[in-house]
């Protein structure tokens, strides 16, 4: 946070209601950002929008004036998270030069610097927040998501100079992706309560290293959709060729 932005959120503590488009801008951001901290801070149990609005510094009922409910609070941290680790993937194709399958993973995996709290947050979203937010919003939570995948698959494609066709295929992946890596952090991450047991004799491999297992599985998925669709060119080639001369 600026400084501007900091004397902002000041002036904000003392004040009933923001004005200007910006205060409201500060003044939501200041909600979410509380509710993340308390997020953390009681690993993983959500607040009430109570806790979230005096740790924000507001009222219960001004908080109301944002959100409808804490799972519209926490849904707008998912949203952040995801379209911010979409769009940073898209950021870091544009450096590949040499190996795309390599630059491709490592582009997925940029949540680890850039989203630390991404899937912490995801392991709520479709039983937890979906479940309780308007129809409406959550239409266009997933109508923009789905946007944002297509968009991402389309620059992983034109990064691997494959032809359009190939974009449909690496959606999926793209998506296929985001659901194993989600798997592979519940698995590595069990709740608090039952750490302790996992320490026993023979249990520790129920508790992989999540970024060593993440990474190794996004490795095989685009290992797969590259060879596919690599090939696919000179496959087609080949048969076209042998029709020719039959």
């Amino acid at each position: 946070m600026n400084d501007e932005v900091s004397a902002t959120t000041d002036r904000l503590q003392g004040k009933k209601r923001a004005r200007t488009a910006k205060e409201k801008d500060i003044r939501r951001d200041s909600l979410v950002q509380a509710a993340l901290t308390l997020f953390l801070a009681q690993q993983g149990q959500l607040p009430t929008i109570n806790a979230i609005a005096q740790k924000a510094g507001v009222a219960k009922g001004t908080a109301y004036i944002y959100f409808d409910s804490k799972e519209a609070i926490y849904m707008s941290l998912l949203e952040q998270n995801l379209h911010g680790w979409l769009a940073e993937v898209r950021h870091q194709l544009r450096f590949i030069r040499h190996d795309i399958q390599d630059g491709v993973v490592q582009a997925l995996m940029s949540f680890h610097t850039k989203q630390p709290h991404l899937w912490a947050l995801a392991c709520l979203g479709q039983f937890q927040l979906e479940p309780a937010i308007e129809k409406k919003d959550l239409l266009n939570h997933k109508t923009k998501l789905a946007q944002d995948y297509r968009a991402t698959a389309r620059k992983i494609v034109e990064a691997a100079k494959l032809p359009e066709q190939s974009v449909d295929e690496a959606q999926r992946v793209l998506i296929q992706s985001y659901a194993f890596m989600l798997g592979c952090w519940q698995i590595c991450h069990p709740a608090v309560s039952i750490k302790s047991l996992l320490k026993g004799p023979g249990l520790s491999a129920l508790q992989p290293d999540f970024m060593p297992m993440a990474q190794t599985g996004l490795v095989q998925l685009w290992a797969g959709f590259f060879e596919l669709h690599t090939n696919a060119p000179e496959k087609s080639g080949v048969l076209q060729r042998w029709f020719q001369r039959n």
